[in-house]
């Protein structure tokens, strides 16, 4: 397999790269987490005038068509500055749902705004119950009405409009897509272990309107969704590698560099392999196509998750007490893999997928 990105993918990554460097610092990375929506506004509005909104989305949509390899490149780009805008959960997530199973006229009204930056949608899935099992819903849909309770709804407190899953009146789980100022709704608000938000809304008799697709499309989608997951977790990686590196060659003790010491040398070495590894799957997922794809996403996003964690406990090992300061990128980078881990489904789950996927 050739693993060199094309000269358009290149030119790509060096434009997000240069939207983190210009944009984003450890230091204000907080500032960007103030807000009620838990982003700064600006660099979403920014985001898409560099067209990145709109590049999972189809052409027929307003999109540019980006694919598996496009949007692997964009986050692991994102991963490494530590960027708080929901990139993957609305527009990678939300967006790309909207796009697959809404109708004709959903799509007309919402997606054109979203690639815009204008409209922010969020997915409700979770249930307080459900944990990582897709099938297990509990919120009904009768009447045109929706009534239930969703939990963990990632950017939930700045969204315009939310898509519900939810069964039917003949036990099959749909789509609907609810206004977020619809009647029937409560929102309790609060904030993810990376400083995000994220909301817990409650539906009581809530208009609802149909989706052309059905839970079918969500899990596909979210199976897709692990090859961007685990690349942003490979950009963290990369980022608290770098970083331990350039410290340890300067911070000194008993007169020496701590870089230069054997073990601290060791376990540097064996960071060093697992972020090669993790590439090595994190591209396999991203190529794959055909049978056996499926087990080399979730093989994928269940390695590096693992590998992710420990590469940043070691970050902050190494680091001492300042790897937990709001200063360094290092604890930032930690909670953000924390999140991402378990994002769909932690590891344990993951394996489980994957020696399910084997069979």
């Amino acid at each position: 397999m050739d693993f060199r990105l094309n000269e358009e993918q290149q030119m790509l990554r060096d434009m997000v790269e240069r939207f983190v460097q210009e944009r984003f610092d450890p230091a204000v990375r907080p500032h960007h987490r103030i807000p009620a929506a838990g982003f700064d506004g600006g660099n979403w509005v920014l985001l898409a005038e560099l067209g990145l909104l709109a590049l999972p989305l189809a052409e027929e949509d307003g999109g540019l068509a980006g694919g598996p390899v496009e949007l692997m490149v964009v986050a692991e780009a994102l991963g490494r500055g530590v960027v708080a805008e929901p990139y993957l959960t609305e527009i990678l997530f939300a967006g790309q749902l909207l796009a697959r199973a809404g109708t004709p006229a959903q799509k007309e009204r919402f997606l054109a705004n979203v690639a815009a930056g204008a409209v922010h949608i969020a997915v409700a899935h979770a249930e307080p119950a459900s944990r990582f099992a897709l099938d297990d819903v509990e919120t009904r849909f009768t009447d045109g009405r929706i009534d239930g309770t969703k939990t963990f709804i990632v950017a939930g407190a700045a969204t315009d409009a939310f898509i519900v899953t939810a069964r039917g009146e003949d036990g099959t789980i749909g789509l609907y897509l609810v206004e977020a100022g619809a009647a029937g709704i409560t929102r309790q608000d609060y904030r993810l272990i990376d400083g995000a938000t994220a909301a817990q809304i409650g539906f009581a008799g809530t208009p609802a309107e149909p989706m052309a697709g059905d839970i079918s499309i969500l899990a596909a989608l979210i199976d897709e969704l692990r090859v961007p997951i685990a690349a942003e977790m490979l950009g963290l990686m990369s980022a608290l590698f770098d970083t331990t590196l350039d410290y340890i060659r300067v911070r000194k003790q008993f007169g020496a560099s701590i870089g230069s010491f054997q073990a601290i040398q060791h376990r540097m070495a064996d960071q060093y392999m697992a972020v090669e590894q993790s590439r090595s799957l994190l591209y396999r997922a991203a190529l794959a196509e055909g049978e056996g794809a499926e087990a080399a996403r979730i093989g994928a996003k269940a390695y590096i998750a693992e590998a992710g964690v420990r590469l940043a406990e070691e970050a902050i090992q190494l680091h001492g007490g300042m790897g937990i300061t709001d200063e360094l990128i290092v604890g930032h980078a930690y909670k953000r893999m924390l999140l991402l881990a378990s994002l769909f489904g932690d590891p344990d789950t993951e394996i489980k997928r994957y020696a399910a996927a084997m069979r």
